[in-house]
């Protein structure tokens, strides 16, 4: 900053000392306002210069002293040093070897040391007043003081008793030290003026009402939010003790830690109130409050909602896309409205590729619910730590490669909605209890975190699996299955309900924009097919036939060709590694019969589709995203099948 860019002001009764401190600051090319007063009048002379702009007050010897004790404001005294009184004690010796010192308030120790340094004899004033500064130069000059030492009204009183007097002149080091304390005082007021004004700009840029009280719980902050939230009566200006009070503001006085999210009502309103005491050096010097009303809160949260529907976070189908007229599908609509009218957890059944997503998106979408987040997740298609911190979420450093800043989990985003955990019967033990413990509190707990998290959210889950089986087993929770199986749907296979193939055909053909160039005889071949893949397989069968018609009609030798494919890929494979002939299918069939006596069914056909798989994989070379897809079933499924044979 420059120099000359400061307003500074000299308040003296001294017009010598004045001209002395004008003439040095003009050496370092600052200007210096000069104001000559008497003691009586110093103070509103300099608390007038004050309201006209000027930054820092500088007074000489005793006018100094007096501002610094009335203004209650930074001013810089332009003391005498000890050499400078030396300097005029040696000039008054000239005049009188008697001579009197004033001044202002007590004498500083060891001034009479000065009697025998010097050879003279020293008379000391003390004075508060100018009259009584008048009365005791009076008395030490009838008394034979020859000399007066002292300010410039000094030396003026002691010529009109009669007296010699010498004014004590600040050195020029004693002046480069006052101006250099008022230019780091008004550099200090400046950026003080700055930070206040930030300050006061966000307080009242915001949207939460702030209210800051002392220790003894006055109020000395109030942003406009907060008046206007509070009703404060304009002639009032603040809050008053009662409103402070239900707000539990005092309350933060007596407590070190902060009040987090905090509901109370104050008057006719509800607010969200956080609250935490100002500590200074672990002493409680005050408190401040954040707060918003309940509303504003709600008016957020609907906002991010809507947000998460445009990320994805939304129903894609309502239960219509379940297509079928047959009498099965009709009653599984029927009862899936009813069930999604309510809040209880769904659990769907079904084998792969039969739709229990779709359905799952169609109960959300027929629910109360329809106009919150819609959450999905493939529970098998992630490890066990990686799934906990995708359904909970994580604290920043909960582990290696944590997020910075930490994430929600999908509990946490599909709060008031539903979240949808396909393949529920493949979760570890471990995620079983704690699902549990979501679904009987209401709560999660991030992983690395240190709070529970209250979360409203309908819980719909499908498995491929039998899930009495597999609590029969011991490979899942009792309890959980009631929690989870509180209502019911199963998805019936394709093969069980051939007649709606022709419309399920025309539908996936319509969604393609692509023509039917399907035969009454090519859709009979269809309905004529077992479909293991149920519509996943169908979809992609429909898909291929399309891209291999070389002409816009329908190809029953090429959808009768494709479909052969399908049924030798579906065929227990041998054991050797050519790929297998209709003689060599049913050889591989009849082999699959052939198993042990002591083996079940169950265990017969795992080990006949770990069979199917490892043959299938020779076939495309390991290629696992051409295997999923010459099976008819997703990569996910055909990787949870690898992991249970055990193929790698």
């Amino acid at each position: 900053m420059d120099k000359k860019d400061f307003r500074f002001a000299f308040v003296s009764n001294s017009s010598a000392i004045a001209a002395a401190v004008q003439d040095y600051a003009a050496t370092l090319g600052m200007g210096i306002e000069i104001r000559l007063a008497t003691m009586e009048k110093a103070v509103p002379v300099a608390r007038s210069l004050l309201e006209e702009g000027v930054e820092v007050i500088l007074g000489g010897g005793a006018t100094g002293n007096l501002l610094r004790q009335q203004l209650h404001k930074p001013v810089v005294t332009i003391a005498r040093s000890h050499l400078d009184v030396i300097r005029a004690l040696l000039c008054a010796r000239r005049y009188t070897r008697h001579i009197a010192l004033t001044c202002y308030g007590p004498p500083p120790a060891g001034w009479e040391i000065l009697d025998n340094l010097l050879d003279i004899r020293i008379v000391t004033i003390s004075f508060t007043t100018t009259e009584s500064l008048r009365k005791e130069i009076g008395q030490a000059v009838s008394n034979g003081v020859g000399c007066v030492v002292g300010g410039g009204i000094c030396a003026e009183i002691a010529r009109n008793w009669g007296c010699e007097g010498v004014v004590v002149t600040p050195s020029t080091d004693v002046m480069q030290r006052a101006l250099e304390e008022a230019v780091n005082i008004a550099v200090s007021q400046r950026l003080e003026r700055e930070q206040a004004a930030w300050l006061q700009g966000i307080l009242n840029s915001l949207h939460e009402g702030i209210v800051g009280v002392d220790a003894q719980g006055k109020v000395i902050t109030c942003n406009p939010r907060a008046t206007q939230l509070l009703e404060v009566d304009a002639r009032q200006a603040t809050p008053t003790t009662a409103v402070l009070r239900s707000m539990g503001i005092p309350d933060a006085l007596h407590r070190t830690e902060r009040g987090q999210d905090t509901v109370r009502q104050v008057g006719k309103h509800e607010f969200i109130i956080n609250s935490r005491p100002i500590l200074v050096n672990n002493e409680v010097r005050g408190a401040v409050a954040a707060f918003r009303p309940v509303e504003d809160i709600r008016s957020i949260d609907r906002k991010l909602r809507a947000h998460l529907r445009i990320k994805g976070f939304a129903t894609r189908h309502d239960l219509d896309a379940l297509i079928g007229k047959s009498s099965v599908m009709c009653q599984l609509r029927s009862k899936a409205r009813r069930f999604a009218n309510t809040e209880a957890s769904v659990l769907i059944q079904g084998e792969t590729g039969t739709g229990k997503e779709l359905l799952a998106h169609g109960i959300h979408a027929a629910s109360p619910r329809c106009k919150q987040p819609f959450v999905a997740i493939n529970c098998a298609a992630l490890s066990e730590n990686l799934l906990e911190s995708e359904l909970f979420g994580h604290d920043e450093g909960a582990f290696t490669g944590a997020r910075r800043g930490g994430k929600d989990g999908l509990f946490t985003l599909a709060n008031e909605g539903s979240i949808f955990l396909d393949e529920i019967g493949d979760i570890s033990p471990a995620l079983q209890a704690l699902l549990l413990r979501v679904l009987e509190s209401g709560e999660i707990m991030r992983v690395g975190g240190d709070r529970v998290i209250p979360v409203n959210v309908r819980v719909i889950s499908s498995s491929w699996k039998s899930l009495v089986d597999e609590v029969r087993a011991g490979r899942f929770r009792a309890d959980l299955y009631y929690r989870l199986t509180t209502l019911s749907l199963y998805l019936p296979p394709l093969r069980r309900r051939r007649e709606d193939i022709p419309d399920i055909v025309h539908v996936l053909l319509a969604r393609k924009g692509m023509p039917n160039h399907f035969s009454s005889h090519g859709l009979k071949m269809l309905a004529d097919y077992t479909w293991p893949g149920n519509i996943r397989e169908l979809e992609a069968l429909v898909r291929r036939y399309t891209l291999l018609l070389d002409r816009p009609a329908p190809n029953d030798a090429l959808l009768a060709e494709l479909l052969q494919e399908l049924r030798a890929i579906q065929t227990p494979p041998s054991l050797d590694i050519a790929p297998p002939t209709s003689f060599e299918s049913d050889r591989l069939s009849s082999s699959c019969r052939l198993f042990s006596n002591s083996s079940s069914l169950r265990e017969q056909l795992e080990a006949c589709e770990c069979k199917i798989l490892k043959k299938t994989l020779i076939n495309v070379n390991h290629n696992r995203t051409l295997a999923a897809r010459s099976l008819g079933i997703s990569t996910n499924t055909l990787w949870r099948k690898l992991k249970a044979c055990k193929i790698f």
